[in-house]
């Protein structure tokens, strides 16, 4: 963001120069877009921290009033075993070994909840890279999650990378590693076919399934409610 700042004043001052401009307009022009800057940079940071929130409790009370992954109103955030584990997940249930994977599941979520910090890290990390194109249209449009959308196409690939490694600690914290590997044990007694499948990038993948669509909700009412527009930049730029 810095670097984008010192080259619009570059490009300011190349203007004036060359051009020699008495109206004002081209640094009007480059102030309006620094000012569409901080507030998406704004709205993205308020938005990633009330994803946090709702899926990252913090204390029993956030569980009993249905905030986390697992607990989430109508498990609508609940990471389950992949599509492609199907074939393991129908085979331990036929054989009563569901419980097994009742106790993964629960244990994956407690491991996305437990990693609020690294998702704040990772998203923090990758707006400071991000740069933006179609400023006007991303501040007017009538589609209230354009900014996560756009984070999310730009940022993905680079908030996952980060996520992998602090997400694997907490799933290694919750003895995931070590029931994944009972399951394909107990699994292979009953089928010997080996399967492959990258379980801690899938569960990466579906927390930030979950962080997106949180955040898609959370643009919708900062753009929408002027109580949300806590700094001067998302007031000029949303509150008109």
């Amino acid at each position: 963001m810095r670097k984008l700042q010192f080259l619009l004043l570059g490009l300011i001052a190349i203007v004036l120069v060359s051009c020699k401009d008495t109206s004002g307009k081209y640094i009007a022009r480059q102030l309006t877009y620094t000012q569409m800057e901080n507030a998406f940079n704004d709205c993205l940071e308020l938005a990633t921290e009330l994803a946090v929130e709702c899926l990252c409790p913090v204390d029993e009370l956030d569980y009993i009033l249905g905030y986390g992954y697992y607990d989430y109103e109508d498990q609508l955030y609940r990471i389950t075993m992949p599509t492609s584990a199907h074939a393991i997940v129908d085979s331990l249930n036929a054989h009563g070994q569901g419980a097994l994977i009742d106790t993964m599941v629960l244990h994956i979520n407690r491991a996305a909840e437990a990693s609020g910090s690294a998702i704040g890290s990772a998203c923090s990390s990758a707006r400071s890279n991000l740069t933006y194109t179609n400023h006007q249209g991303l501040a007017s449009t009538s589609n209230t999650s354009a900014l996560t959308e756009y984070f999310k196409t730009q940022c993905s690939s680079q908030i996952h990378q980060s996520l992998m490694t602090p997400v694997r600690m907490k799933l290694t914290e919750k003895g995931v590693p070590e029931e994944w590997d009972n399951i394909l044990s107990v699994y292979y007694t009953y089928n010997p076919q080996p399967v492959s499948i990258d379980i801690y990038s899938y569960i990466v993948d579906k927390m930030m399934e979950g962080v997106f669509a949180e955040m898609g909700e959370a643009e919708a009412l900062i753009r929408t409610d002027p109580t949300m527009h806590i700094t001067e930049s998302m007031e000029i730029v949303f509150g008109n």
